[in-house]
């Protein structure tokens, strides 16, 4: 016959089941997690088999299977031995810079470098500003700046991937790697340092205020790139696309623009510019911290 168990019995089996299981899904994550660093030095073995273009291999070469170019980016972690650089990171490589951080780490003997430069309207979102700070926290070097050139990552002085909408660039020729490098850098020197970013008021510093016209003003950075693409006779649409935001927000930066100018009208605030001349010329006021 089955013997009743005690309720102190059955509890004390409940608790060991549940520590077994627990056990198990711990077990089961971790052999994910190897399986998906395994596939990514697969397929970085894979893609450095024949990087050097004059034995044949390609020395640009266009991908646009997705699958390929998530496999692609998710091997960068396992292929960095130095440093990696990232421009306006997309959403698959903002969800993928920890896994690097991660890789990296557990195949190297010292801590790979990771720098990556963010659009600055990023700032203006919670959700972002706090994606933003968790990198920071993770020792990544965050800055941030108004207008970027294209979706980048640099891996050391191996690789680049340029990131246009439709597809992936991989470019494995070292002069035009080498170039990406130096355009990386110059982006980099003139971007601003998270932290200095959000000094002023948690969001973006007053650009240049100095004695005269500009004290009362006081313009964030992005402000003043709108006054001066308008300078430079941009439209609205065209200064969105630049500035990466959408049309919605556009007219809402233009709006808050007009009221700081206390003018009504695009016009009216290139008299503002053309009285106040610093507002077009103003470099920033010193170089962010290295």
């Amino acid at each position: 016959m089955l013997q009743q168990l005690s309720p102190s019995a059955e509890s004390a089996t409940l608790e060991n089941l549940s520590g077994i299981l627990e056990r198990q899904q711990a077990a089961l994550l971790e052999a994910a997690d190897h399986t998906r660093r395994l596939q990514a030095q697969l397929f970085a073995l894979a893609l450095h088999s024949g990087t050097h273009t004059h034995e044949g291999g390609p020395g640009v070469e266009e991908i646009s299977d997705p699958e390929q170019v998530r496999d692609l980016m998710a091997s960068v972690g396992a292929v960095a031995r130095q440093q990696i650089r990232v421009i306006q990171p997309s959403a698959v490589a903002r969800h993928l810079i920890t896994d690097w951080l991660r890789d990296s780490c557990s195949d190297s003997p010292e801590s790979v470098k990771v720098r990556t430069i963010h659009q600055s309207s990023l700032l203006q979102s919670a959700r972002s500003l706090a994606y933003l700070e968790s990198l920071s926290r993770r020792k990544v070097h965050v800055r941030v700046a108004p207008l970027l050139p294209f979706r980048l990552i640099v891996v050391d002085e191996a690789f680049g991937l340029v990131c246009p909408p439709d597809a992936m660039l991989l470019i494995r020729e070292q002069a035009l790697v080498r170039l990406l490098c130096r355009m990386f850098e110059f982006c980099w020197d003139d971007a601003r340092d998270l932290h200095t970013a959000l000094s002023a008021d948690g969001a973006e510093r007053p650009a240049g205020a100095t004695a005269g016209g500009m004290d009362h003003l006081a313009l964030s950075e992005q402000q003043l790139v709108i006054l001066r693409l308008w300078a430079k006779g941009r439209h609205d649409a065209a200064i969105a696309r630049e500035l990466q935001v959408s049309p919605r927000t556009m007219r809402r930066m233009v709006s808050a623009l007009l009221r700081r100018l206390k003018v009504s009208s695009r016009f009216e605030a290139g008299v503002v510019a053309a009285r106040t001349p610093e507002l077009l010329d103003c470099e920033e006021p010193s170089q962010p911290p290295a």
